[in-house]
Parts: structure tokens; C-alpha cells; sequence
């Protein structure tokens, strides 16, 4: 219980910091447990009491929920996602967490995606998952609720990465989806507590957890300079695949693509393409 109360204090100052945008960790790529002593030495008496006491009121709002919550060293805490510059101090999921040890594949894109662009990547993603992997997404509208669909229609696992808090769901619309995900073996998670609205800032954070929960991250139709361009930035400075999709795109869902094949990203067409990718680059799955 200590230790879950050092982390969830450091995770919400860390939050805190963040919407002030301005940062409590000193330094990027540090280890986790560092980052988070050093994070409660910069907090005065009365801002630790304070965050305490609004953790004790969210592992009680947390219990109530059916939410479970995770820290780095905890146990079945992904490593894979430590290894990212900046991890998490702390997640509250729902669903199976057995699906964070399933190796990812991360399918991100645009919401504005057209039909026939959904259509191939719920198809692409739908043969990821018959390869035995699991499709990491962001439950947005467009690509990233096409790639949760089509590990569903495969009957495989699938992780969702929201902007939220788990007592609630956004878009409102992909309800359904996410009651699908967890009926599925899947599931769905945020670093941010429950109560956490939707803000502006949470989705580019949370792509960090995309990238940091996936062997390879697959960017399907997106526009130039795009969150899905950013996402693959992610990817390629953590050191993680990025291979690019376009199966079905017209017009401006080529832009990304285009732009990341010319600065030495993969094009892929089918899973084995993106299996064989990994596995040429190295990557342990």
C-alpha cells in the first residue's frame, strides 16, 4: 500500500504539472522509480497531503468502478512500456490485463478516414490478430475504432489507450465498443484517474503509451503533419517500427504515408508484411 500511495502521488503531481504545462521530472528517459522520488522532493508538505488525500478518494471511487490500478514494478506491469523516455506512474485498467503481455501492434490514424480506407484496415487488422497479436489503439473515432473492430471480428485481443478517465467513454458513440473490447479478452486503459474529462492535451500524451505498449506501429491514412504524423515520430525516437498503410486511401489519407515511406518508413500491404518487418529490424515478439 506504500508503495501504491509514493507512485499514485507522484502520477497525480506529475498530472498536475503537466496541465500547468511545465514538467516535474528533471530529465527525459531516467529511470521511472528516480523520475518518481524526485517528483515528491519538489513537493511541499501541504501539496503531498493534499494529492494523498485525493488518491485515498480514488482508490475508493477506483475500488467501486471494478478498476484496477498499476505501477511500474507492480506486478504484471508491461515492461515493455518502461523502456519508453517517459513512462507512466501509475494506470487504471479495465478488462484482462493477461492482453498487455500479448506482443502489440499499434494501428493509429485519422478520424476523418473514408469507408473504404475503414474497410482495409479493420481487414489489416482483423489478420493481425489471427497472427496471435494484439492490435493497440485509442478507441477514437475512424482508423483507431476500425483496428479495435477487426481484432474483434478475429477473435483476437485488443488494448485500448484512452484520453479519459475510465468512469467514462469518448466518444460517447464507441460505448458499445468498448463493453465489445472487454467481452473480447481485451482491454482498456488510461493514466488518467477517474473524473479526468477529455481535454485537448490528453490525446497527444497518452500516443506515448501507444507507442510504448507496441513492438511496431503501423500508420494508416492520416494528413500530413498530423497527431498520427507525431505518434510515428514517437515511434522512431523510442526506437520502435514504424511501417506505413494505405490500403484504400484517396487524396489527402496519402499524405502521411507518403511522407513517412520518403523519410525511410516501410510500406506494408497484409500482417505478414508487418510480421517479417519486425522481425528483419530485430525486434523480439
Amino acid at each position: 500500500m506504500t508503495s501504491l500511495l509514493s507512485w499514485g502521488v507522484a502520477h497525480l503531481a506529475e498530472l498536475e504539472a503537466l496541465s500547468r504545462r511545465r514538467r516535474l521530472r528533471t530529465e527525459p528517459g531516467i529511470d521511472p522509480a528516480l523520475a518518481r522520488d524526485r517528483v515528491l522532493e519538489s513537493l511541499s508538505r501541504m501539496d503531498r497531503d493534499r494529492l494523498t488525500a485525493r488518491l485515498l478518494d480514488l482508490l475508493d471511487n477506483s475500488e467501486r468502478l471494478g478498476l484496477k490500478m498499476s505501477h511500474p514494478g507492480s506486478f504484471g506491469w508491461p515492461g515493455l512500456l518502461s523502456d519508453i523516455s517517459t513512462p507512466p506512474f501509475m494506470l487504471w485498467m479495465k478488462g484482462d490485463p493477461a492482453a498487455l503481455h500479448t506482443p502489440g501492434i499499434a494501428i493509429v490514424g485519422a478520424r476523418e478516414a473514408g469507408p473504404d480506407s475503414l474497410m482495409a484496415v479493420t481487414a489489416l487488422s482483423r489478420e493481425v490478430a489471427r497472427l496471435g497479436l494484439c492490435v493497440v489503439s485509442g478507441m477514437a473515432m475512424g482508423v483507431d475504432g476500425a483496428a479495435h473492430l477487426g481484432a474483434l471480428a478475429a477473435s483476437g485481443r485488443t488494448i485500448a489507450v484512452v484520453g479519459t478517465g475510465l468512469d467514462r467513454v469518448y466518444p460517447v458513440s464507441h460505448r458499445f465498443l468498448e463493453t465489445e473490447i472487454m467481452a473480447g479478452g481485451g482491454l482498456v486503459l488510461s493514466e488518467f484517474p477517474p473524473g479526468d474529462l477529455p481535454e485537448a492535451w490528453h490525446f497527444p500524451h497518452r500516443n506515448r503509451l501507444i507507442v510504448g505498449l507496441s513492438v511496431a506501429v503501423v500508420a494508416g491514412p492520416h494528413r500530413r503533419r498530423s497527431g498520427t504524423y507525431i505518434t510515428a515520430r514517437i515511434a522512431l525516437e523510442e526506437g520502435r517500427e514504424v511501417l506505413v498503410f494505405d490500403g484504400g486511401a484517396r487524396g489527402w489519407e496519402r499524405e502521411g504515408p507518403d511522407l513517412l515511406e520518403s523519410e525511410g518508413s516501410r510500406r506494408i500491404g497484409n500482417a505478414k508484411e508487418i510480421l517479417s518487418a519486425i522481425l528483419s529490424g530485430g525486434e523480439a515478439i
